[in-house]
């Protein structure tokens, strides 16, 4: 995952309610939950991950 993707992905797991639940705020949004999904970052029920969790602190959001 490029430095940029993954920067867009930690942005959009950062708009979450409490700890998990993801809030989608864009359209174009959609298609980047997919890939967070696909790479483990945000589970199928569209709660953050360990390693969502993980990539949030790596990158500062």
């Amino acid at each position: 995952m490029t430095q940029e993707l993954e920067t867009r992905v930690a942005g959009l797991i950062a708009n979450r309610y409490g700890e998990s639940t993801l809030y989608l705020v864009q359209k174009e949004a959609r298609a980047l939950l997919h890939v967070a999904i696909r790479r483990g970052f945000v589970s199928e029920e569209g709660f953050v991950t360990r390693k969502g969790r993980a990539l949030l602190a790596r990158t500062g959001h």
